[in-house]
């Protein structure tokens, strides 16, 4: 299923993220990010703290990396320290970790009343990652455009 995103014309440095099942590999749908420096970011409820979390990534080639996070109240999963090349900050009541994780994919387990959505830089229309039902789903990326497969449609 091809998800449209913000086109800005044949983009020889666009980036096509590519939502699967997780384990299985069952592909779920391909959402485009645009731009020399593709980037996206990734929103939800802490499971625990019932308090929003972001987390912001850019894709180099075919490696997602995870830039920054942030949240307001420090719960499980979530850093209690910098990485030794990111850095730890406060923004008024909001805690600001910079990093430079680097992944071949990232798996996530989305539940609907997490509100998980993926929002691609510069488009206003994020993702329900929970749209295929409550689940693990995989996060690929890989350089240039997305490719329509067999069966692929807009999607929002």
């Amino acid at each position: 299923m091809l998800v449209p995103g913000v086109f800005l014309g044949a983009s020889a440095h666009a980036a096509c993220l590519t939502l699967a099942s997780h384990p299985d590999g069952k592909p779920l749908a391909q959402l485009e990010a645009p731009g020399a420096s593709p980037a996206f970011s990734i929103r939800y409820v802490h499971s625990v703290t019932r308090t929003p979390v972001v987390e912001r990534y850019r894709v180099d080639g075919t490696s997602i990396e995870e830039t920054e996070i942030r949240f307001s109240q420090h719960g499980p999963g979530l850093p209690t320290a910098a990485d030794a090349d990111g850095a730890w900050r406060r923004e008024g009541d909001t805690m600001v970790v910079s990093m430079h994780r680097r992944f071949d994919s990232i798996a996530l387990r989305v539940h609907a009343d997490q509100k998980w959505r993926l929002a691609i830089d510069g488009d206003p229309r994020p993702v329900d990652l929970a749209q295929w039902g409550n689940r693990a789903v995989s996060l690929a990326a890989r350089p240039g455009a997305c490719q329509a497969g067999p069966g692929a449609s807009g999607l929002r």
